[in-house]
């Protein structure tokens, strides 16, 4: 499975009391790779009995797929609100399964204004600053934006272990054809510094609490990875999605 698109999936709040208003869920999506069915990627996000909440991506390979990369890939982000603002408070990364185990964790000092970094051979730091996210919890983030009626997204990401600037441009909008029907969107692009590195677009449902709907991930030698919503709860899907009549058989 390939891990820039999870990285960048559902390619994922400055508008923050949205932020906390949003509903818990769980969502699934289908994983292609080249138009090839070939895994599985679940989202959720689950409030604490602290009031904590908890964003969580699990993503397996399914298939023959499988069978040559058998990796199993765990984000979670464990965040809260202070004065208003998204604060995260623990990330973590495991993948396991393939030829190379993984783990990254996060641990985001406010009070000290540090993240401490660890990635299972050398314990770091970096500064912290206020609006600091981690790389899974700025897509909550966008959904929060997009409601709030912004075009333009910039997000000071921690993210391998360094602050990365995630910059995100309203495209379009447009209807696509999900499994779960036909549903208006709102398209979306990550931009990148050099015109030749990877392509991501994103399609978020403003019908759906501009949850991602789907995501394009395009590789530099032109491998094409998409993921394609087809199970939700905890959202309200009635009149989002549009469904196809079925053809039927015309009789002489």
């Amino acid at each position: 499975m390939n891990r820039c698109l999870i990285s960048c999936l559902f390619l994922l709040f400055s508008s923050p009391l949205l932020a906390q208003g949003l509903p818990d869920f769980s969502a699934n999506y289908l994983i292609r790779l080249n138009g090839i069915q070939a895994g599985e990627l679940k989202r959720s996000l689950v409030t604490q009995a602290d009031t904590h909440r908890l964003f969580k991506s699990e993503t397996q390979a399914k298939g023959v797929f499988a069978f040559f990369k058998p990796e199993k890939i765990v984000e979670t982000s464990l965040w809260r609100m202070d004065n208003d603002t998204i604060a995260p408070q623990q990330y973590r990364y495991i993948r396991t399964g393939g030829k190379k185990d993984k783990t990254m964790a996060l641990d985001f000092d406010w009070a000290a204004e540090q993240i401490h970094i660890d990635d299972k051979k050398q314990p770091w730091s970096l500064a912290l600053e206020i609006g600091t996210l981690d790389k899974l919890v700025y897509q909550l983030a966008l959904m929060s934006d997009l409601a709030a009626g912004q075009h333009q997204f910039n997000y000071r990401i921690a993210d391998g272990g360094k602050i990365k600037q995630y910059k995100i441009t309203e495209i379009s909008r447009e209807t696509i054809t999900t499994p779960l029907g036909d549903i208006e969107t709102i398209k979306l692009t990550r931009e990148r510094n050099r015109p030749k590195d990877r392509k991501t677009t994103l399609w978020c449902a403003p019908s759906l609490q501009y949850l991602p709907v789907m995501l394009e991930h395009i590789e530099k030698d032109g491998t094409v990875f998409t993921a394609s919503l087809r199970r939700l709860s905890g959202i309200d899907t009635d009149n989002a999605f549009t469904l196809k009549p079925h053809k039927t058989a015309v009789s002489d």
